[in-house]
Formats: C-alpha cells, structure tokens, sequence
C-alpha cells in the first residue's frame, strides 16, 4: 500500500467518525424532545385518569399485582379489572359479576369476590360494575369458596 492510500483510509475514517459524532448528537437531542413530549402527555393524561392498585389472588397461594394500572376518570371496578387481565363476567339485575379470571373459572362451590381496602380489605357491597374506582384505590379479586 503506497502512501496515498494511507491518506484515503484516514480521510475515510475522519469522514464516517465525523458522520457518526454527528447522527449522536442528532439522536440524543431528539431522544430528549420525545422525553419532554413524553412528560407532558403524561401530565395531561393525569387530568382525565386515574392509576390504581388491582390484586388479584387465585385461591392457590398464587397473587399477582397489577400496580399503578392507569384507568379513565369514573371507571368501575370491572372496567379496571377487564384493563388488567382477562375477564369473563355475566350481567344479572343486581350488576355484573366476574366469572372467570386469567382462565380461572368459578364452580358450583367457588366463585370470584372483589373487595377495596381502606384501612383493612372490605368486601364490595355491590357489583363490580357499580363501584366507581378514584386515583390511588386499591382492589382485589378472590377465588374463594362458600
């Protein structure tokens, strides 16, 4: 190899380090406008949502949690709970209630029970699609028997 080539591989490589530093500093500046779009999204979309806690206990020692499920201003607990993870339910006069959960279905001696905390877990007094959730409440479901 003669000299210059040399000099056309080190213009070649100033060139493409030169190109690379640049598409760097193009996508780091773009990286932080979508991040400030981002947060300013999620400050809007707090004005019309709500983030609650569901848990959801299988009756086999088996709880899953669904922290921080962001849900719409005046959903009722089915609604968060079909949000959450698969959920089959019937509607009967006195509202609906849940059937199965992630494929667990009740049985002529189980059944699904939801219930709220608030200072201690409380059974629903009325069906799931009747109890309005707010920011920061905390849900359960249990697979129980009578």
């Amino acid at each position: 190899m003669n000299e210059n080539t040399y000099k056309l591989m080190a213009v070649a490589f100033l060139c493409t380090t030169i190109a690379a530093g640049g598409l760097a500093f193009y996508y780091n500046y773009q990286l932080g406008v979508l991040k400030s779009d981002y947060d300013t999204v999620l400050e809007e979309l707090a004005d019309f949502t709500a983030v609650v806690d569901i848990m959801i206990d299988y009756g086999d020692g088996n709880v899953v949690w669904y922290n921080d499920t962001r849900i719409q201003t005046g959903d009722s607990v089915l609604d968060a709970t079909i949000l959450a993870c698969e959920t089959e339910y019937q509607t009967s006069d006195f509202g609906s209630y849940v059937t199965s959960l992630d494929g667990v279905v009740q049985d002529g001696s189980h059944f699904w029970l939801w219930s709220f905390y608030d200072e201690g877990w409380e059974s629903g007094a009325v069906g799931a699609d009747q109890y309005y959730l707010h920011d920061g409440d905390i849900i359960g479901w249990t697979y129980t028997s009578f």
